[in-house]
């Protein structure tokens, strides 16, 4: 069976009363806390910039995206890759983007493709029939 531990006329464990009157250069102050959480800002702000200067410095790929798109996409296109985010215009007009942006935008478009591409199979009735079950390749 356990113990209760010792408390004082107050209330309180005796390890309560020590952490309470411990000499106040012992405890961490909010200073600083302030001070490395502001470092860690200062480190994750550098990272950005280099990740930012290495997505400027990437080879610029020319693209176009139709306005066939435009209803889901909308007129403007973000695409963010590690935080750092551009805008791509969904209107037909050719635009320069990093190759790594290029990659993405190309991903999401084969993307949309594909779910249309599913919708008209699926959407021609008279030759969604088959004599046997399995005959019949929709996906």
């Amino acid at each position: 069976m356990a113990r209760p531990k010792k408390k004082d006329d107050y209330g309180f464990e005796e390890s309560e009363v020590q952490e309470a009157v411990q000499p106040q250069a012992q405890k961490p102050s909010i200073n600083q806390a302030m001070a490395q959480a502001n470092m860690e800002l200062n480190k994750g702000e550098k990272s950005r910039k280099k990740l930012y200067q290495k997505y400027k410095d990437e080879e610029k790929i020319p693209m176009y995206l139709s306005p066939m798109y435009r209803p889901y996409f909308g007129n403007v296109m973000q695409v963010s890759i590690n935080g750092v985010s551009i805008y791509f215009k969904v209107d037909g007009s050719n635009q320069l983007v990093p190759q790594t942006f290029a990659d993405e935008i190309t991903s999401r478009r084969l993307k949309i493709d594909a779910i249309l591409t599913k919708q008209k199979r699926m959407a021609e009735a008279s030759s969604n029939v088959e004599d046997s079950p399995g005959e019949l390749k929709l996906f």
